[in-house]
């Protein structure tokens, strides 16, 4: 069996209930009866409650990864959601997938309800790291902390431009004050936050803590940071990158499968990853039954699968031919056995995705981690700061250490003979290793070539195209629909927020 850190104590569940911007806290016990409220000088007593309260926000990572597909990876041109569904039927998740979103969406408001709620449990530990009397696992819980706060102000940011910074406890009414500040403010902040995570946390842990953040997973999301911000800054994300990758015990592992393989999400190429234990009531990963097909008659995963997120045929066509990652991350379909012979076999082509399927045994209940980041990520993005910094040659270096892993040919500087030839090469390389692992979009939105290629998407994915279904088209996209909307329900509730342009 896995070590799940964060479960060792399951007799405890924290839970923490909408208000204002999610920041006003309940605890709930196992019952779910409200106890109090709490004041902030006894919600935790010891260092012990203290660490509880830093699983619970790792804990809260599961509510915004449940939802985080459907405003990343399906806005990408890696997926759509189902093609088969009409308009009506699922309405809230046709309209993010063609960026005709509305501020009522309630599928934008539960993420950005989790982000916040994640958030605020992370500023509850460092509002209360005093109660810790060993000063190493106070360090460990403040970097921790903020690690998570960062990664989470990081992916507001991208998705919804300026935001509420929130870096403190909020309660009540004060959450009426609050009001969005300027992206680059934000992204001050979350470098001082990850700057701090990086001195404070440990760079390993005992395997039994695996899934913890360390100071290398601070210093990998720093990396990014660093070449996402508007300021971007070739030389410091190259440092943080470098030191990864040449003093940190994280590398390449040789065989792509066995990264999603169950039993083996604690090697040495995961940085950061949400884990999952099927076997425990609610640790079991749903994404297995969020994507598989639906009819699969349990061929596919354990019970039927709901269509979501479903793979574009230009993902299929993405992967060159030989790519030893395709069969780790899709299927063009599935055969379901028929009597009374093999010749009755009816072939389904459901492209489907296959990186998170693990034998199990309840629906929602699956044992593969989902990678926040890993060794191939710091390689490409040492690659996608080296060309414009340092040149061809030696990014070319980085992204051919990747190409070799997955069995491929390495690229010559003759096959990329521009920095533009470059970059389109990187960008693809980058598309089909972390294919559904939420990359994608903001690959594009970093690169500034979202609208290029989501508009081509939508032009040629015949899914948009079906002569047969025209109320299922998406029409060109413009700027502002690469932000969503900030909820209504937030700025109904505060008036200090102002909609983003276009909504």
């Amino acid at each position: 069996m896995k070590h799940i850190f964060k479960f060792q104590n399951k007799l405890i569940n924290f839970k923490v209930c909408a208000l204002v911007l999610t920041l006003c806290f309940v605890s709930c016990d196992l019952e779910e009866d409200v106890i109090s409220f709490r004041t902030d000088n006894n919600f935790y007593q010891d260092q012990e409650e203290l660490n509880r309260g830093m699983i619970a926000t790792y804990s809260s990572l599961y509510e915004v990864l449940e939802v985080e597909w459907n405003v990343t990876e399906m806005r990408s041109d890696n997926t759509f959601t189902d093609p088969d569904s009409s308009p009506e039927s699922d309405f809230q998740r046709f309209t993010l997938d063609r960026f005709d979103v509305d501020t009522n969406n309630s599928i934008n408001q539960e993420y950005y309800a989790a982000c916040y709620k994640t958030i605020a449990l992370a500023n509850r530990v460092i509002a209360n790291l005093d109660v810790a009397e060993d000063q190493d696992l106070r360090n460990q819980l403040e970097g921790e902390a903020k690690f998570i706060r960062a990664l989470i102000h990081f992916n507001l940011t991208r998705l919804y431009g300026s935001i509420i910074i929130v870096d403190e406890i909020v309660i009540g009414e004060d959450g009426l004050n609050l009001a969005r500040q300027a992206q680059t403010e934000v992204y001050d902040f979350i470098i001082q936050d990850l700057s701090d995570a990086v001195n404070l946390l440990p760079e390993t842990y005992d395997e039994s803590e695996f899934g913890r953040a360390t100071g290398i997973a601070a210093r990998t999301i720093l990396g990014k940071v660093y070449l996402s911000s508007p300021n971007k800054d070739l030389e410091a994300a190259i440092t943080q990158l470098e030191y990864v990758r040449d003093q940190s015990d994280r590398d390449l592992i040789s065989n792509y499968d066995l990264l999603f393989e169950p039993g083996n999400e604690t090697n040495s190429e995961v940085i950061f990853s949400v884990r999952y234990e099927q076997g425990l009531i609610g640790l079991g990963s749903p994404f297995p039954n969020l994507f598989a097909p639906r009819r699969s008659a349990g061929i596919v995963v354990f019970g039927d699968g709901d269509s979501r997120n479903i793979p574009t045929e230009d993902m299929l066509a993405a992967y060159e031919e030989m790519d030893s990652r395709l069969n780790s991350s899709m299927a063009d379909g599935f055969t379901i056995e028929n009597d009374p012979g093999p010749e009755d076999d009816e072939f389904r082509d459901d492209n489907h995705i296959t990186k998170y399927n693990s034998s199990f045994s309840a629906l929602n209940d699956g044992d593969v981690d989902w990678p926040i980041t890993r060794f191939a990520d710091v390689l490409l993005m040492l690659s996608e700061a080296y060309v414009d910094a340092r040149g061809i040659t030696e990014a070319l270096t980085e992204l051919n250490k990747v190409r070799a892993r997955a069995e491929l040919p390495l690229l010559a500087e003759s096959d990329v003979p521009s920095t533009f030839a470059f970059k389109l090469a990187l960008e693809q390389e980058r598309r089909v290793e972390f294919a559904f692992e939420n990359h994608r979009f903001f690959d594009l939105l970093r690169t500034n070539r979202a609208l290029t290629v989501i508009n081509s998407h939508f032009t040629t994915e015949f899914a948009y195209n079906d002569p047969d279904n025209p109320d299922r088209g998406a029409d060109p996209i413009v700027d502002f629909q690469l932000l969503l909307p900030i909820p209504q329900r937030e700025i109904d509730l505060n008036p200090n927020l102002a909609q983003n342009i276009g909504y």
